[in-house]
């Protein structure tokens, strides 16, 4: 019976160290305050701080000491706040790859009728970090860009890719 079960598909793959997976996405969270604190070490505006923390303050108090599990929409706000903060700086974004990709991939699977007609079909890419999700032929830009497009901030939508990914061979 043993043999049975390891041939099932949840349990056929390799163990592996998962010590390191944590509950929520506080990682990236102070990864993306990491990348503000360096934006506003360059070029320092206290208002523009001011405005970055606000949208940043948590919506709820920790239960029984427990430390709180930052949430997707938490790091959604921290990653849209920062692209305020780097446009309002005069700064490219310097956006951490797994928060940008993290809050990207959410804002797909809610997006609206209009942004879901663009990317219906669709693979997105980001040209600067390193994530793809998605099937079909490749949309491609800036992760930056893509997550402008995702929280209908801009109406310009990323570009096919020039080279077609694997998926599309087949």
């Amino acid at each position: 019976m043993s043999d049975v079960w390891r041939n099932l598909p949840l349990f056929g793959r390799e163990r592996v160290d998962e010590s390191g997976v944590g509950r929520g996405w506080g990682d990236e969270l102070a990864a993306v305050r990491a990348a503000a604190d360096a934006a506003l070490a360059t070029r320092p505006d206290p208002e523009a701080a001011e405005a970055f923390e606000a949208a940043l303050r948590p919506g709820r108090a920790p239960r029984s000491g427990r430390p709180r599990t930052v949430k997707l929409a938490e790091l959604d706000r921290a990653v849209y706040a920062y692209l305020d903060l780097a446009a309002r700086l005069g700064l490219p974004p310097q956006l951490p790859e797994r928060a940008s990709g993290a809050v990207a991939l959410g804002r797909a699977a809610a997006a609206p009728t209009e942004i879901r007609a663009v990317i219906s079909g669709h693979a997105l890419r980001a040209t600067d970090a390193g994530w793809e999700f998605g099937r079909g032929p490749v949309l491609e830009a800036a992760a930056a860009e893509l997550l402008e497009f995702l929280g209908g901030r801009s109406l310009i939508a990323p570009r096919r890719a020039p080279h077609p990914s694997p998926e599309e061979d087949e």
